[in-house]
């Protein structure tokens, strides 16, 4: 019976969209937004950016609340479907609290929270990761592009 049961058993594939790590010559994610948005932003970003600044900022560039943009200003910033996150995302792929943001010095750690679906970082599932500018974050649904002085002096080039 056993074997009769194997014959019916169907095999599905996921695919959850994640794309490979940019190669050489490849502009990043980051990039690509910048060269497309206007000069009011980029001139916030660049703000944010600021070498001795301690703020950071997530742009949504794919998903729900598509353009929307979070200042991460505080020591810790929480990430999740409760009302009560500093960073709400209304969607039933994010957990209530999925995930929160560590700013030390110059530096902003993103903390997954035990989420359900995980959190993500350039398509790599991490429960800690130090973040650097023009990181793509995914949470749910939700693909953000991290921009923040932590380890640049400017877009593109590291301390």
């Amino acid at each position: 019976m056993a074997a009769v049961e194997n014959e019916r058993e169907l095999t599905s594939t996921l695919n959850l969209g994640l794309r490979s790590i940019e190669t050489p010559g490849e502009i990043s994610l980051a990039q690509q937004y910048l060269q497309k948005i206007e000069p009011s932003i980029r001139a916030i970003i660049d703000e944010v950016c600021a070498t001795g600044s301690k703020k950071a900022m997530l742009v949504i560039h794919r998903g729900p609340a598509q353009g929307s943009r979070f200042l991460l200003d505080g020591e810790n910033t929480s990430i999740g479907r409760s009302p009560e996150s500093d960073v709400f995302f209304d969607d039933v792929t994010v957990s209530r609290k999925h995930a929160r943001i560590q700013r030390l010095n110059e530096d902003f750690t993103i903390f997954d929270a035990q989420s359900l679906n995980g959190t993500y970082v350039n398509s790599i599932s991490v429960t800690e990761k130090v973040l650097h500018m023009g990181d793509e974050l995914q949470i749910g649904k939700f693909h953000a592009l991290f921009f923040g002085n932590s380890h640049i002096k400017s877009l593109g080039e590291m301390k």
